[in-house]
């Protein structure tokens, strides 16, 4: 027969002893909080920020890695007197979960709408304000709200345009792992035919989708925000909404959102299409020769083609009638001096073409750098380096700054009125020429570094090659 035995009272107070003390250290751990977390990230001296790829928020341009989100959580980590280390993930959901698993601290480009329920997550404050609108395919009609249960409107699974739509009669359809900029460049092939977004998106593609078509606005206001864990404290959260307040105060938020959404260059349709046929059917016959090019002059090979394609939309026998001829448009001069042979001979031409951009390079004052120096040396190499000298000349006459591209732009074309070129040591010339050759070649190159990267699968956290790798 086996008895229950209690065990002999002093083993139940020896265990009462330590549940007490185990709880006294349980205690003592709770009172001794952990520093906040921006002084955690500041002994680290990191910051981890998931986006994804586009236009708005990272992408590989033709300087190196941009992007509005880019540009300003690189200011912001800056700010922190910390380094931003950029995750690009394929979808926001896959951001999302990083930032809830704790992979990163925030996560950057995320279209909120307002009003804001409870999130699952810290939202900071609006960097930019837009609204919702429909985006269609350009061979589709307008979509129109009467006819709403009719036309099935593609969206990504868990995003803001699914969320704004499941209440309304619209037929929905929900994509999975699928980013809202990669369904809008599958609606730009035709894939897809309707879907919703938002106006800053749309501007900031409309370059590079060009049968993208924007379609109708509703009113719902949306807010582009960063997002932040709320296993985390609000150390961080209360240091970007300042951040924040900050930049929208000394006009950087602007700034930013002129560059990368209101101030993009303008084509019509016809010319954006144009570009890209001609890239699918002229520019793989040419390829290997603007690369070879590249290569041997250390001139990003993209912009090269750029030039050509502004030239001659990369036609080897093009020629005008002053006489320039070949891809690259050489003079019978500019061909002798750089030893081209056949300026009909694409590999002369193009090889010939970036010799001659790296001499008028060198004729630009070495303290212009930058874009401006490239845009000089473009503008020289069109209208020639004298024009350019007494376009430099007026700009400083009138209280402007002579080596900068934007306010010298705004007097090349006065080199065609008699009251200033009769002024001037090269005499009359056809000023607006050059800016419009600048201004073009600046949209060829944007988009012909934006179609390499895409079909490479670049985004910025790449590796980036300069474009002009030789000093000149």
């Amino acid at each position: 027969m086996s008895l229950n035995r209690r065990p002999p009272i002093h083993h139940a107070v020896r265990r009462i002893q330590v549940l007490l003390t185990l709880a006294l250290i349980l205690l003592g751990t709770q009172g001794c909080e952990q520093p906040p977390l921006v002084e955690r990230l500041r002994a680290k001296g990191i910051l981890r920020v998931a986006t994804v790829a586009g236009p708005l928020s990272c992408y590989l341009g033709e300087k190196g890695p941009a992007g509005l989100e880019y540009d300003l959580v690189t200011r912001f980590a800056r700010h922190l007197k910390l380094k931003p280390r950029i995750v690009v993930y394929p979808t926001r959901n896959a951001a999302i979960a990083a930032l809830h698993r704790g992979e990163v601290e925030m996560a950057a480009g995320f279209i909120i709408p307002v009003p804001i329920d409870e999130p699952p997550h810290y939202l900071s404050s609006a960097l930019v304000q837009t609204t919702a609108s429909f985006a269609h395919f350009m061979g589709y009609k307008r979509f129109n709200p009467e006819n709403m249960d009719k036309v099935p409107v593609t969206v990504p699974k868990g995003s803001y345009a699914e969320k704004l739509l499941e209440q309304t009669p619209v037929s929905l359809k929900k994509l999975e792992n699928v980013a809202e900029e990669t369904l809008l460049s599958q609606i730009d092939q035709g894939i897809h035919h309707y879907t919703l977004t938002n106006r800053a998106q749309l501007k900031a593609h409309r370059s590079i989708l060009p049968r993208l078509v924007p379609g109708t606005r509703l009113e719902q206001p949306l807010g582009i925000r960063w997002l932040f864990a709320r296993f985390y404290d609000k150390s961080l959260l209360n240091q970007a909404n300042d951040f924040l307040r900050d930049q929208a105060g000394n006009g950087y938020l602007e700034e930013l959102q002129s560059k990368y959404i209101d101030s993009l260059p303008k084509r019509n349709y016809v010319t954006r299409r144009d570009f890209w046929k001609h890239i699918e059917d002229r520019l793989p016959r040419y390829l290997d020769l603007f690369r070879q090019a590249g290569e041997k002059t250390g001139i990003d090979w993209r912009l090269l083609a750029a030039i050509g394609y502004q030239e001659s939309h990369w036609k080897a026998k093009a020629k005008s009638p002053t006489g320039v001829r070949g891809i690259m448009m050489l003079t019978l001069d500019t061909a002798r001096q750089q030893g081209i042979d056949s300026r009909l001979d694409p590999a002369q031409s193009i090889l010939g073409g970036a010799r001659h951009l790296l001499w008028v390079a060198k004729r630009i004052p070495e303290r212009i750098q930058g874009d401006d120096r490239l845009w000089f040396t473009l503008a020289s190499y069109n209208i020639g380096y004298g024009h350019l000298e007494d376009a430099r000349i007026l700009t400083e006459r009138h209280g402007k700054n002579p080596d900068k591209w934007e306010d010298v732009k705004r007097h090349l074309p006065l080199l065609s009125k008699k009251k200033y070129y009769s002024t001037l040591k090269n005499g009359k010339a056809r000023g607006g020429e050059p800016v419009a050759y600048v201004e073009n070649i600046r949209y060829y190159y944007r988009l012909l570094v934006h179609w390499d990267n895409t079909r490479r699968g670049l985004d910025c956290t790449s590796p980036f090659q300069p474009r002009l790798a030789r000093k000149n």
